[in-house]
Protein backbone atom coordinates (compact mmCIF):
# COMPACT_ATOMS: atom_id res chain seq x y z
CA UNK A 1 0.00 0.00 0.00
CA UNK A 2 2.86 2.18 0.82
CA UNK A 3 3.93 2.05 -3.23
CA UNK A 4 0.55 3.51 -4.12
CA UNK A 5 0.14 6.11 -1.43
CA UNK A 6 1.61 8.93 -3.49
CA UNK A 7 -0.79 8.10 -6.36
CA UNK A 8 -3.92 7.99 -4.19
CA UNK A 9 -2.45 11.45 -2.41
CA UNK A 10 -2.96 12.87 -5.84
CA UNK A 11 -5.55 12.02 -7.15
CA UNK A 12 -7.44 12.52 -4.43
CA UNK A 13 -6.29 16.51 -4.50
CA UNK A 14 -7.06 16.34 -8.05
CA UNK A 15 -10.47 15.28 -7.94
CA UNK A 16 -11.17 17.04 -4.85
CA UNK A 17 -10.60 20.21 -6.99
CA UNK A 18 -12.30 18.90 -10.04
CA UNK A 19 -15.71 18.93 -7.50
CA UNK A 20 -15.07 22.43 -6.14
CA UNK A 21 -17.77 24.94 -7.11
CA UNK A 22 -17.37 28.11 -8.99
CA UNK A 23 -20.03 31.17 -8.50
CA UNK A 24 -20.66 33.69 -11.13
CA UNK A 25 -22.13 36.92 -10.24
CA UNK A 26 -22.61 40.40 -11.43
CA UNK A 27 -22.80 43.39 -9.42
CA UNK A 28 -24.38 46.71 -9.47
CA UNK A 29 -22.29 48.41 -11.65
CA UNK A 30 -22.67 44.92 -14.76
CA UNK A 31 -19.25 43.70 -13.87
CA UNK A 32 -19.15 39.72 -14.07
CA UNK A 33 -17.01 38.17 -11.03
CA UNK A 34 -16.28 34.24 -10.51
CA UNK A 35 -15.12 33.12 -7.09
CA UNK A 36 -14.99 29.62 -5.48
CA UNK A 37 -17.07 30.61 -2.71
CA UNK A 38 -20.48 33.21 -3.25
CA UNK A 39 -20.75 36.81 -2.74
CA UNK A 40 -22.34 37.43 1.05
CA UNK A 41 -24.73 39.32 -0.75
CA UNK A 42 -26.44 36.31 -2.33
CA UNK A 43 -27.32 36.30 -6.12
CA UNK A 44 -24.63 34.08 -7.49
CA UNK A 45 -25.10 30.97 -10.07
CA UNK A 46 -22.69 28.13 -9.72
CA UNK A 47 -21.05 26.81 -12.78
CA UNK A 48 -19.93 23.94 -14.18
CA UNK A 49 -15.77 24.31 -15.81
CA UNK A 50 -15.06 22.19 -18.58
CA UNK A 51 -11.52 21.67 -18.58
CA UNK A 52 -9.42 22.81 -20.91
CA UNK A 53 -8.52 20.53 -23.77
CA UNK A 54 -6.13 21.33 -26.53
CA UNK A 55 -7.45 20.86 -30.57
CA UNK A 56 -4.73 20.17 -32.61
CA UNK A 57 -3.92 23.43 -34.71
CA UNK A 58 -3.18 23.45 -38.87
CA UNK A 59 0.55 24.50 -39.47
CA UNK A 60 0.52 28.50 -40.73
CA UNK A 61 1.63 28.88 -44.74
CA UNK A 62 5.06 29.32 -45.05
CA UNK A 63 5.66 33.71 -45.20
CA UNK A 64 7.12 34.75 -49.11
CA UNK A 65 10.29 35.95 -48.75
CA UNK A 66 10.38 39.78 -48.98
CA UNK A 67 12.17 40.23 -51.64
CA UNK A 68 9.98 38.04 -53.70
CA UNK A 69 6.73 39.36 -52.62
CA UNK A 70 5.89 41.68 -54.82
CA UNK A 71 6.33 43.30 -58.43
CA UNK A 72 9.71 45.31 -59.31
CA UNK A 73 9.52 48.59 -57.41
CA UNK A 74 11.63 51.56 -58.53
CA UNK A 75 11.77 55.31 -57.68
CA UNK A 76 13.21 57.91 -59.76
CA UNK A 77 14.40 60.78 -57.67
CA UNK A 78 16.29 64.28 -57.55
CA UNK A 79 18.94 64.49 -54.48
CA UNK A 80 16.96 68.02 -53.80
CA UNK A 81 13.43 66.76 -53.77
CA UNK A 82 11.16 66.39 -50.85
CA UNK A 83 8.75 63.94 -52.62
CA UNK A 84 11.79 61.80 -53.93
CA UNK A 85 12.54 61.83 -49.87
CA UNK A 86 8.95 60.81 -48.07
CA UNK A 87 8.59 58.37 -50.93
CA UNK A 88 11.67 56.38 -49.56
CA UNK A 89 10.96 57.04 -46.10
CA UNK A 90 7.75 55.55 -46.83
CA UNK A 91 8.81 52.64 -49.00
CA UNK A 92 11.71 51.85 -46.12
CA UNK A 93 9.64 52.20 -43.49
CA UNK A 94 7.48 48.78 -45.04
CA UNK A 95 10.56 47.50 -46.00
CA UNK A 96 9.86 47.14 -49.34
CA UNK A 97 13.05 47.15 -51.63
CA UNK A 98 13.16 49.20 -54.38
CA UNK A 99 15.37 50.60 -56.48
CA UNK A 100 16.34 54.29 -56.61
CA UNK A 101 17.43 55.71 -59.54
CA UNK A 102 19.02 59.66 -59.58
CA UNK A 103 17.65 61.19 -62.82
CA UNK A 104 20.43 64.49 -62.60
CA UNK A 105 23.61 62.26 -61.58
CA UNK A 106 23.42 59.34 -63.28
CA UNK A 107 23.31 58.27 -66.85
CA UNK A 108 20.97 55.24 -66.47
CA UNK A 109 18.57 58.03 -64.62
CA UNK A 110 19.16 60.67 -67.52
CA UNK A 111 18.33 58.33 -70.21
CA UNK A 112 15.33 56.38 -68.69
CA UNK A 113 13.88 59.54 -67.81
CA UNK A 114 13.90 60.83 -70.83
CA UNK A 115 12.87 57.83 -72.60
CA UNK A 116 9.42 57.37 -70.18
CA UNK A 117 9.00 61.00 -71.19
CA UNK A 118 9.16 62.52 -67.23
CA UNK A 119 8.29 65.96 -66.19
CA UNK A 120 9.15 66.05 -62.57
CA UNK A 121 10.26 64.06 -59.80
CA UNK A 122 9.67 61.49 -58.04
CA UNK A 123 8.11 58.90 -60.57
CA UNK A 124 7.51 55.96 -59.19
CA UNK A 125 6.83 52.34 -60.84
CA UNK A 126 5.29 49.37 -58.94
CA UNK A 127 5.31 46.98 -62.23
CA UNK A 128 4.46 48.31 -65.21
CA UNK A 129 1.80 50.55 -62.59
CA UNK A 130 3.14 54.49 -62.70
CA UNK A 131 2.94 57.74 -60.64
CA UNK A 132 4.08 61.31 -61.28
CA UNK A 133 4.75 63.03 -58.05
CA UNK A 134 3.84 60.95 -54.78
CA UNK A 135 0.57 60.48 -52.95
CA UNK A 136 1.17 57.85 -49.96
CA UNK A 137 -2.41 57.07 -50.24
CA UNK A 138 -1.80 56.14 -54.13
CA UNK A 139 1.64 54.48 -53.95
CA UNK A 140 -0.04 52.36 -50.64
CA UNK A 141 -2.95 51.13 -53.46
CA UNK A 142 -0.02 50.76 -56.37
CA UNK A 143 1.86 48.68 -53.52
CA UNK A 144 -1.13 46.70 -52.77
CA UNK A 145 -2.27 45.41 -56.91
CA UNK A 146 1.34 44.88 -57.14
CA UNK A 147 1.32 42.25 -54.29
CA UNK A 148 3.12 44.37 -51.65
Amino acid sequence: MSKNLPIFVLALILSSSAGAAIYRWVDADGRIFYSDSPPKQGGAKSVKIQPNTVAPVAPLPKAKPAAAAGEKVTLYTATWCGYCKKARAYLESRNIPFDDVDVETTDRGRREYREMGGNGVPVIFVGSQRMDGYDQGSLQAMLKAGGW
